[in-house]
């Protein structure tokens, strides 16, 4: 491995088995502890090895020194960093997998955890893509692949340096943009998602900020009988992309809200 290229861990049984399996990126290289792995193992390490990874075995004591604060499952990986979309090329992609393409908008998410988590609901119930800011956001690292189980490997991602920018763009191109807030104008399950959308998910604290409210034309909120407060982010996004996926799979509508 060229220790000069730059290299991103993923570590876990199936993360590191979708990223061999789909082969978006390369892996430079496998460590795993030395000993007979066991049979979880298998399948990865073929895997690594048909393409041409180099598997690496350490004494057990330095492996769980190196990375025992990982939840590794006995293996980790070292892969070419997460390939990302032009945002007009995430639009061009959306379209052509779905006629109402459904988007989201990550606004200043910042626990990997809480990101990760977003990812992995969003490429579960069919959503087509992420648009995340440069700044102020999540990196896409070895926790968020960690947490989103792989489908970090799989959904389509545009880094943006404006989100409010990339919101106006998508409106351009026929998209409505829809924020999630405790305030929306309406329930998630009264608006009709059979529709181009963009949601805006906020971030942890703030929730979305007032000047991408300002670009949105709708804001949809989340019903709630209990009383301890307002959902996490990737909480809330896993509802409101299950009401979509719920109404596409029942629907066949092409009205707009």
């Amino acid at each position: 491995m060229n220790d000069k290229k730059k290299q991103e861990m993923v570590y876990g049984v199936h993360p590191l088995q979708q990223a061999l399996t789909l082969g978006k990126r390369e892996c430079y290289k496998i460590v795993l502890e030395k000993g007979n792995p066991p049979a979880r193992l298998a399948a990865p390490l073929q895997l690594a090895k048909t393409q041409g990874a180099r598997v690496e075995s350490l004494a057990p004591e330095v492996f769980r020194k190196k990375y025992g604060k990982l939840n590794h499952q006995g293996i980790v990986g070292y892969f070419s960093p997460i390939q990302t979309l032009e945002l007009e090329a995430l639009i061009e992609q959306a379209y052509e997998s779905s006629p109402h393409p459904a988007l989201v908008l990550a606004d200043e998410i910042q626990d990997p955890q809480n990101l990760g988590a977003l990812i992995r609901s969003a490429w579960v119930l069919g959503l087509q893509g992420l648009v995340l800011p440069r700044h102020r956001s999540a990196p896409l690292n070895e926790t968020v692949a960690k947490c989103s189980a792989g489908a970090i490997e799989s959904l389509p991602v545009s880094t943006v340096s404006n989100l409010k920018q990339a919101a106006d763009t998508l409106k351009e191109k026929g998209f409505w943009i829809v924020a999630v807030d405790m305030e929306g104008d309406r329930a998630c399950y009264e608006f009709d998602f059979n529709t181009p959308v963009a949601l805006i998910i906020g971030g942890e604290e703030k929730g979305v900020r007032p000047i991408l409210k300002k670009s949105c034309d709708f804001t949809v909120s989340i019903p709630m009988a209990g009383e301890l407060g307002s959902l996490n982010a990737s909480s809330a996004a896993a509802i409101v992309f299950y009401e979509i996926s719920k109404q596409r799979a029942g629907s066949g509508s092409d009205s707009k809200p």
